[in-house]
């Protein structure tokens, strides 16, 4: 059955919560502390002294995104500041680009540091680029990271314009009904690369511990606890809307994947679960997030935090807070697997997902 491609999973968290009696406190605190983080960062890029590099005569031209725990509106106040300029088009190492980047590293606190430690942020970004090599050679890993991140975890803090236009144009990318003239829902192009994504997480994941300081102190244990939580929930949070387009008119599909990408991840998990129409899938969807709220939870607080930093993997297997971490991960696993095999979603899930 077709639905309005306007209507967004916006505020569907806070919904299912309604209708189950199941509170979020974390989520919905994480949720608010991103809001308010973001009302204070806007007027420091919209109107700082080097804004009229943004724009010229023609209109915006780069957007400041940011990433991770801002794009899923599940900020701490122990969250990392993950940051892009994410540009139209044209080249990366433009010379006035360079004192922008400086210019927003200083208004974003983070100075010269640039973030993370792969090379995936803290740079120029081309939309042109993430949209034109999809797949075969030149689709480096740095590529297909930075266009999954772009559609499931990116929010703009200025000129979100241009932020729009990047996302309609890698959608549009592999929406192209030029391509093969096929009436694919859902998209099976869009299914496979986010499909790819994942599993590329997941072999880099191995690939990170295997080198020399991969097993140091809390790295096997947060990257681990991580993949169980906040990286299964991301993925599942572009797969499900991707499998829901089966629901659409094959011309809204477009705007049907801008609306959903635009709400954070739980919203559209939580979306599933209430479009699922029974009770059983509602009490399954609010145990589902419950397990999630609590990971949010953990992050969040300072000491469980520092504690499973500082836990090695050999040692893990003592630690209570690990176990309790493992438990959530089965619990959101569980929930989800009855999401995409149990119910409306499972006889697209069946004939899309793995083959």
């Amino acid at each position: 059955m077709d639905a309005d491609p306007a209507h967004g999973p916006s505020g569907a968290l806070e919904l299912l919560s309604e209708r189950t009696g199941t509170p979020f406190p974390h989520l919905l605190a994480a949720r608010a502390l991103t809001r308010e983080r973001l009302a204070d960062l806007r007027p420091r890029l919209e109107d700082g002294p080097a804004t009229s590099l943004l724009a010229d005569q023609d209109g915006p031209r780069e957007a400041v995104v940011l990433f991770g725990s801002w794009g899923r509106a599940e900020l701490t106040e122990h969250s990392d500041d993950d940051w892009a300029l994410v540009v139209d088009s044209g080249g990366e190492d433009l010379g006035e680009r360079q004192q922008l980047l400086s210019w927003v590293g200083d208004a974003l606190g983070t100075g010269d540091a640039v973030p993370g430690a792969t090379g995936t942020f803290g740079e120029v970004v081309s939309a042109e680029k993430l949209a034109a090599r999809i797949g075969l050679q030149e689709d480096t890993n740095l590529n297909l990271t930075r266009r999954m991140l772009l559609l499931l975890e990116s929010v703009a803090v200025a000129q979100p314009e241009v932020h729009a236009r990047a996302v309609r144009r890698v959608l549009g990318a592999y929406l192209d009904p030029t391509a093969d003239g096929g009436d694919h829902r859902p998209p099976r192009f869009l299914l496979n690369d986010l499909v790819r994504y994942w599993r590329t997480i997941a072999v880099d994941f191995e690939g990170k511990h295997r080198e020399p300081d991969g097993d140091g102190t809390g790295k096997w244990v947060m990257r681990n606890a991580k993949l169980r939580l906040s990286r299964k929930l991301l993925f599942a949070g572009g797969l499900v809307p991707v499998l829901r387009c089966h629901e659409h008119a094959a011309d809204a599909m477009a705007d049907v994947l801008v609306a959903q990408l635009a709400a954070p991840p739980t919203d559209r998990i939580a979306d599933a679960f209430l479009a699922a129409g029974t009770q059983g899938a509602l009490d399954t969807g609010a145990r589902t997030l419950a397990a999630y709220d609590r990971w949010i939870g953990i992050l969040g607080d300072g000491d469980a935090r520092a504690r499973l930093q500082a836990l090695t993997r050999e040692r893990r297997g003592d630690d209570l807070l690990w176990h309790e971490v493992r438990d959530l991960g089965e619990r959101l696993q569980g929930g989800l697997l009855a999401l995409l095999f149990g119910g409306r979603l499972a006889p697209v899930t069946q004939q899309y997902l793995v083959f």
